[in-house]
Order: structure tokens, then C-alpha cells, then sequence
């Protein structure tokens, strides 16, 4: 549960969307990208990725997948972020001027509710972990749908349900984590009407919004602590954002996990195990370097924009 540095966050209210958790979040997960290049090569082929194209991402953040598409196309194309929140709008600008990316992206402030772009603008419109935090992901479909041209794609990347964590040194908390993740998640969608598990429903989705051709692939995220591939820095720094993570989250993850059918001396159980775990591996490079494997997953779905 805890291995989510995309995806775990406070109530929607709080302040864990800050500048500072969405920067740090993403900083790290490139990390983890530069280890595995083909994942370049995927994105590209999936979503036709060329030069020339016009995009559009809904829901951009502090602009790091949108820098991310940018770099993938060699040649000339214009990408427009479009992010509700002003703080990470101006993060945005200010990221993608310095990654010398301005020639290629700009950003427009909007809601995935109300996109400020035109019908039929866009080549490509797309969104990645956007769908999860909504009540209504439908209505946002259909609006990218609207900005997107007839023949033209939209695509949604998104946290799927697979999860998967093994530490064959604790199989005790091994347990508890995969019975602590779906009541997690259980208790966000009860309580806030989120669904961080959204991926496997997005075809389903894409096709009620009168979408064509909807194609999905899994892309699977494995961390494995003892992967040469990784730095040992890497691996220290992923492990302290996410326990500096839980302490600030604690009292809203405790509220999930009881909500989502755990008995509160299991939830606090849970949480206290998995604290004391990360305080003791952070205590001893040599103990970073385990065994432990953590996986988790996105859909990343396609549709055709009706003719």
C-alpha cells in the first residue's frame, strides 16, 4: 500500500497536492523511468507520438509528463497543459522555461469539467493519473472527446487495481499490506467518491463516451531494492518521500482503512508496522539492498475520437 509515489495522497483538500509532494513525486518516478528506456518506445508507438502533432494534456500538473511527451517527439509540435490549480500552473511554466521546452508548450488554466480549448483542436488529448481524482471521470472523457478532432485519439493513463508487494524477510507485514491496499481503497471510494483503481474501467468508460477503437495496455511498474539498475540513492530517497508521506497522511490513511472494512486496532496495526520497517531500513544502506519487490500498474487506454 505504501509503495504508491504517484498516487498516494491526503483528502482531496489538502496539501498533499502541494507543489512540493507532486514535484518530488514525479522526480522520483523519473528516476525509476531512466532505468527501464524501452518505456520511451512504448509511449511512443501506443499513443503515435510524430512530429507535427497538436496535444493536449488535461490535468498537467507541474508539467512533468507534459516535458516528458515533448522530448519524445523529434521534431516540431505544440503541446497544451491545461491545470486547474495556479500554484502548479506556475510550477509548470516556470520548469518547462528552464528545460528550455517553451518552444513546444504552453499552459492555459482550466478544469477537466470545462477545457478552455476549442472543438476539434486537438491530434491527441490525454491525462495521466487525472481520472482517478474525480467523481465524475465520465463527464471529463467526453469533454476531451469535444477538444479532440474526428479520427484523432484520446488517451488516459491511469492506476490500475494490481498491486503486488513481497518481502520474503517479513512475511508477516507481507500479509498485512495486501489485505491493508484494497481496503484502502475501498475506504477512499467510499468516503471521497474516488476511484484510485481505475484503470481496468477506463475501456468501459471510453466507450460510453461514444469513443471507437479502444485499445489498452498494462504498463507495469516493478521495483525490485536489489536491481543493479537502481541507485542505491534512488532507492533511500523513494523509501524517505514515502515515509515522510505517511506521517503526514496517517490520520486519513487510518480513516480509509476502517472505512474500507479493517478493525481499527488492524488499521493501526498496519500503519505502525509499516513505519517502523521504513525507519529501520533507512537506518542501514545495507539493508536497502533486499530482496523486497514492490509492482504496481497503470492502463494506459486509447479511443478514436468519432468521425
Amino acid at each position: 500500500m505504501k509503495s504508491r509515489a504517484d498516487t498516494s495522497q491526503k483528502s482531496v483538500s489538502s496539501t498533499a497536492f502541494s507543489v512540493r509532494y507532486l514535484r518530488r513525486s514525479r522526480e522520483l518516478y523519473r528516476r525509476y523511468l531512466e532505468a527501464k528506456p524501452w518505456m520511451r518506445q512504448f509511449y511512443i508507438s501506443f499513443l503515435g507520438l510524430r512530429p507535427g502533432l497538436r496535444i493536449v494534456e488535461v490535468g498537467s500538473g507541474t508539467g512533468d509528463f507534459t516535458q516528458y511527451l515533448a522530448r519524445l517527439i523529434r521534431g516540431r509540435c505544440e503541446i497544451t497543459g491545461i491545470e486547474a490549480r495556479e500554484a502548479s500552473l506556475q510550477a509548470a511554466i516556470t520548469e518547462t522555461r528552464r528545460a528550455g521546452l517553451s518552444g513546444k508548450i504552453s499552459y492555459k488554466k482550466g478544469d477537466a469539467n470545462q477545457i478552455p480549448i476549442e472543438n476539434g483542436y486537438a491530434d491527441l488529448t490525454c491525462c495521466r493519473t487525472l481520472l482517478m481524482h474525480l467523481p465524475d471521470p465520465l463527464s471529463a472523457v467526453k469533454e476531451m472527446t469535444r477538444i479532440t478532432n474526428p479520427g484523432g485519439l484520446v488517451a488516459a493513463i491511469e492506476p490500475s487495481e494490481m498491486k503486488s508487494f513481497y518481502d520474503p524477510g517479513d512475511l508477516e507485514y507481507t500479509e498485512k499490506a495486501s489485505k491493508a491496499y484494497p481496503a484502502w481503497l475501498k475506504g477512499i471510494r467510499k468516503l471521497e467518491g474516488k476511484d484510485f483503481a481505475i484503470g481496468e474501467k477506463l475501456p468501459s468508460v471510453f466507450r460510453t463516451a461514444g469513443l471507437l477503437n479502444i485499445r489498452t495496455e498494462i504498463q507495469a511498474d516493478a521495483w525490485l531494492d536489489i536491481d543493479p539498475r537502481r541507485r542505491l540513492k534512488d532507492v533511500r530517497d523513494q523509501l524517505r518521500f514515502e515515509y515522510s508521506v505517511s506521517k503526514e497522511t496517517r490520520s486519513y490513511d487510518r480513516k480509509y482503512l476502517v472505512a474500507g472494512g479493517l478493525l481499527r486496532k488492524q488499521a493501526d496495526d498496519y500503519l505502525r508496522m509499516y513505519e517502523s520497517r521504513a525507519r529501520r531500513l533507512l537506518s542501514d544502506s545495507d539493508r536497502l539492498r533486499v530482496a523486497r519487490v514492490y509492482g504496481a500498474a497503470f492502463a494506459v487506454t486509447i479511443g478514436q475520437s468519432p468521425g
